[in-house]
């Protein structure tokens, strides 16, 4: 498979990890646009973390690193779609490509929003986006991407990494008072988890036990599995001292 491609992006306050399945509310019109086309296409989406400090017409921008997003599960409940989508490879962005209009805050659009607060359809925005000679481009944010390659396996690696996550989630069992034999069950088909994603295993450790959205990105955005293991140590560091863990 070629590694460069053109990708919707579904820009968010959160990260998805190689492997990792979670559920999405998909409500914008932007990105109705954009999962119809996925679902017709039958491809993934890309799912990236979002950068205040970046902006894109006024949107707040992406991170340089994602994740495809797979649709597993897809129904729409009301004017929402509801999704459930598992993380595939990663990727980073090389060029992004800005959408058709400004959020609904900007003069050109801010019209378009009734005084019930709902949003216009998509067939509303793409006529004001024909109206500004912008039809040829879609709702959402898009961009051409790299897609990374799986790091190599490495068991002893991943002993590390399944060390780490079975004592960090006892300890986390323990400081909720729940003792170490009623936790193994859990902690133990966790790990199985890990285990069975082979190298990609470290992306689940960190999406499992990192709650900062940062450490995470860290983790997700490593060039080597050394890099991630590190970035994983030191999330999991900060952790353990918030949990009264492990000393200052």
């Amino acid at each position: 498979m070629d590694d460069e491609r053109s990708l919707p992006l579904f820009v968010l306050p959160m990260t998805l990890m190689p492997g990792e399945v979670t559920q999405l509310r998909v409500f914008e019109p932007r990105y109705k646009q954009m999962l119809d086309t996925c679902i017709l296409d039958e491809q993934p989406f890309g799912l990236v973390l979002n950068d205040p400090f970046q902006p894109v017409r006024g949107w707040d921008g992406p991170r340089t690193t994602g994740t495809l997003a797979h649709i597993e599960a897809h129904e729409e409940v009301g004017s929402n779609h509801m999704l459930v989508v598992r993380g595939g490879q990663r990727f980073d962005v090389q060029e992004v490509i800005e959408p058709a209009l400004p959020p609904f805050s900007d003069p050109a659009v801010s019209d378009l929003v009734g005084e019930d607060g709902f949003f216009p359809d998509q067939e509303v925005l793409m006529d004001r986006a024909e109206a500004l000679g912008r039809s040829d481009l879609p709702l959402h944010i898009s961009a051409r991407v790299r897609l990374r390659p799986s790091f190599p396996p490495d068991e002893e690696s991943m002993t590390s990494v399944a060390n780490l996550l079975r004592t960090t989630m006892t300890g986390i069992a323990g400081a909720m008072g729940i003792d170490e034999a009623t936790a193994a069950p859990w902690v133990d088909s966790r790990l199985e988890e890990v285990e069975a994603a082979g190298s990609d295993g470290i992306f689940l450790a960190a999406a499992m036990v990192l709650p900062d959205l940062e450490s995470r990105q860290q983790v997700l955005s490593s060039d080597s599995f050394g890099e991630a293991l590190n970035e994983l140590v030191v999330g999991l560091q900060e952790l353990r001292r918030d949990l009264g863990l492990e000393e200052e």
